[in-house]
């Protein structure tokens, strides 16, 4: 037995990773472009994006384990068929029930890890991914650049000919504000710099003219110093650490649905397991191969079903994932166990 295990599991994992990687690097992708998005308002450094993209790998992990390791046992088992294998391990007096213990240490392995990801790692990150982005949106206004167009300040819309990066001075600025669709307004600097007031992003303009076109008058004012205020609001962002947080999930109703739909998911290998079997091992002179179309509708139904149930019901998000279990064990007895 410790060699037909060892073969197993290289099998297993040669089929896993050949299918982790691959989504892992397609979600990499995905998440770099919208992390990209967010350089159009904020400037953000090398290493900043990659704290973003590290902030998100727990998300990427929890919802690619689960699906990954029932396609990957699935598949191995199939391919195990399909080469008279498993015959072959019948033959030896090897049952299927045996090779499904096999996989029980595995499987509460990748439940133990998601349970992490999701309980811990998951509400972690997605806090401070939120910190970190109302950090940027108040200081957005710091990655205005010179001879750039279409940068905005509050509701105004700025141009500036130059910037000094260590003093933050800016020249020559020109700033343009249609809000309101009754007048335009236009303001002319020769220098100006950002600054802090008591939490409130401002723009110091000096030495400069005023313009307000209203109909068909332009009024104008010469101005030595003029404050300006960015007027978004910026929600200040209050940590939560994981007692408070999941604690929230007996008042949130959104709270509660993640949790559930979270610890769901987490039991996912262990919930499909016996589908695995009960498709994956099959005689391929008597029976089709059912693997592709077993991978898809057992993970549609069950994310589907548990997402649409958790919205409503606790007990019966938990009591439908008991119901597919049982459903995946008896269907295991009846084409698997009782035949070979």
């Amino acid at each position: 037995m410790p060699k037909t295990s060892s073969y197993l599991l290289r099998s297993f994992s040669g089929l896993f990773f050949s299918i982790f990687l691959p989504i892992i690097v397609i979600g990499s992708l995905i998440l770099f472009v919208r992390i990209a998005k967010l350089t159009e308002v904020t400037q953000m450094s090398a290493g900043e994006m990659l704290l973003m993209y590290g902030y998100s790998m727990p998300t990427i992990l929890f919802y690619t384990l689960p699906v990954t390791f029932f396609a990957a046992l699935v598949l191995t088992l199939a391919k195990l068929s399909n080469e008279f294998e498993n015959v072959v391990l019948f033959s030896f007096g090897i049952s299927p029930h045996r090779l499904v213990r096999f996989f029980y240490p595995v499987v509460a392995l990748i439940v133990a890890l998601l349970l992490m990801l999701s309980l811990a790692l998951i509400p972690i990150t997605k806090q401070l991914t939120k910190s970190f982005i109302s950090y940027k949106s108040m200081h957005a206004v710091l990655n205005i650049e010179a001879s750039q167009f279409g940068q905005k300040f509050g509701d105004w819309l700025v141009f500036l000919e130059s910037k000094e990066k260590r003093s933050n001075t800016l020249h020559n600025i020109v700033l343009y504000n249609a809000s309101n669709p009754l007048e335009e307004q236009i303001l002319i600097a020769k220098t100006g710099s950002f600054f802090n007031e008591n939490g409130t992003l401002g723009l110091m303009l000096n030495n400069g003219q005023a313009y307000r076109i209203k109909n068909d008058t332009v009024d104008q004012v010469n101005y030595s110093v003029m404050k300006i205020y960015d007027t978004h609001e910026y929600k200040p962002f209050s940590y939560q650490n994981l007692k408070e947080y999941w604690l929230l999930a007996f008042k949130d109703r959104k709270r509660l649905k993640d949790l559930v739909i979270f610890i769901a998911i987490s039991f996912f290998p262990l919930v499909t397991l016996y589908y695995a079997f009960a498709y994956g091992v099959i005689h391929p002179r008597y029976q089709k191969n059912y693997g592709y179309l077993t991978i898809l509708l057992a993970t549609a139904l069950y994310y589907g079903i548990v997402s649409a149930i958790a919205k409503n019901s606790v007990t019966g998000a938990f009591g439908f994932a008991l119901l597919f279990m049982l459903t995946g064990v008896i269907l295991f007895y009846i084409r698997v166990q009782k035949r070979f």
